[in-house]
């Protein structure tokens, strides 16, 4: 057997047998079902990883840097 089988055997092992295993099993399902989504939304808005690097973050500057924000002004 491959090393991979193994993990995977090791993994379903411990979701059942080990106390707290379900929330193990929860969270790894979760996160496959995430990246499922993203995955999947991704190819259908035609949108890569590559392209979604271009896009300057929301708020950035036109130059990409991060806006300066001005303190309140105080009188006395």
């Amino acid at each position: 057997m491959d090393r991979k089988d193994w993990t995977r055997i090791g993994l379903i092992a411990a979701v059942f047998l080990v106390p707290g295993g379900f929330v193990l099993g929860g969270a790894l399902a979760a996160r496959r079902a995430g990246k499922a989504i993203s995955d999947a939304s991704a190819s259908a808005t035609g949108v890569t990883d590559e392209a979604a690097a271009d896009i300057p973050a929301a708020g950035a500057d036109v130059d990409g840097a991060a806006p300066t924000a001005t303190p309140p002004a105080t009188t006395k």
